[in-house]
C-alpha cells in the first residue's frame, strides 16, 4: 500500500495498493473474457429440497459430509456428458470438445479467487469429490494449492455460499465456453404440485459463449441439470 497525496484539484485523499499475482491473473483473465468474448445468460431455479435430503442421508456414510457444492460439481459432471458443446473451448476458431469432464470451482480467498479443479467429475463417487474439495480448498486458502491442481478445467461452477445475493452472472474463464452461477440457498415461494408453497431454492444462471454454444443448447443443458437435481442420489451414484 502506498499513500499518494491528491494530484487533481477536488480529488479526495488516496493511497493505492499493487496489485498481488493472484488479483494479476484475475484482471488478465476477466478483462479477455469480456473484451473476446459474446456471452449470454440463461436462468432456473432449482427446487433445493430434494439435494438438502440426499445430503442429509450422507451425513451418517460419508466423511467429509459432502456440501452442496460438491453435490453440484458431480450433478454438472454428469449432466456435461449429454452436453458436451458445454464441456468445451472455443479456441482458434474452432470448439475443442474435451473427452474429460473436469469441472473447476471458485474458491474464495484472502488474496483472490482461485479456481481448483476436479477432474473427471462424472465418474468421481461423491464421497471422493468431497474429500479432494476439501483438501484442495484447504490449500487454497492457506496460500500452498499448486498450479497442476488449477489446470485442465473444462467447465465451471461458482457457488456465492450463504447470505442475500439471490444471483448473479459470472464470467466465463477462457477458452472455456460456460460458467454456472450459483445464487444463495433459501426459502422461496414455488409452485410444486399445481399449488404454492414456500420451499428451499438455488436460482442457477448459466453464462455461455454464444460462438460455441446456441441458445437452444443452454436450455436444454439447464433443463438436465434441474432434472438431475430433482433426483440427486441417482446422479450422483458412483459410476
Amino acid at each position: 500500500m502506498t499513500a499518494v497525496s491528491t494530484l487533481v484539484p477536488g480529488e479526495p485523499p488516496y493511497h493505492e495498493e499493487e496489485l498481488t499475482p493472484i488479483r494479476k491473473a484475475i484482471a488478465d483473465r476477466v478483462s479477455r473474457s469480456r473484451t473476446e468474448i459474446p456471452e449470454f445468460h440463461v436462468h432456473a431455479e432449482v427446487d433445493a429440497e430434494h439435494v438438502l435430503a440426499f445430503r442429509g442421508g450422507l451425513k451418517e456414510r460419508v466423511s467429509p459430509v459432502p456440501t452442496i457444492n460438491d453435490i453440484i460439481i458431480k450433478l454438472c459432471g454428469m449432466t456435461l456428458r449429454g452436453h458436451p458443446v458445454l464441456n468445451a473451448a472455443f479456441v482458434d476458431g474452432k470448439v475443442r470438445v474435451y473427452e474429460d469432464i473436469n469441472v473447476g470451482f471458485a474458491a474464495a480467498t484472502p488474496k483472490g479467487v482461485l479456481i481448483p479443479v476436479v477432474r473427471r467429475a462424472d465418474r468421481r463417487p461423491i464421497a471422493d469429490i468431497a474429500r479432494e474439495t476439501k483438501e484442495m480448498v484447504e490449500l487454497a486458502r492457506a496460500g500452498r494449492l499448486r498450479a497442476s491442481l488449477q489446470q485442465g478445467g473444462t467447465f465451471t461452477v461458482s457457488n456465492m455460499g450463504p447470505g442475500h445475493v439471490d444471483s448473479f452472472n459470472a464470467i466465463i474463464s477462457p477458452p472455456q465456453t460456460a460458467i454456472l452461477a450459483i445464487g444463495s440457498l433459501a426459502p422461496r415461494p414455488l409452485v410444486a404440485d399445481g399449488e404454492l408453497t414456500v420451499r428451499r431454492t438455488m436460482k442457477l444462471t448459466l453464462t455461455v459463449d454464444h460462438r460455441a454454444v446456441d441458445g437452444a443448447d443452454a436450455a436444454s443443458f439447464m433443463n438436465s441439470l434441474v432434472e438431475a437435481a430433482a433426483e440427486p442420489a441417482a446422479s450422483c451414484a458412483a459410476d
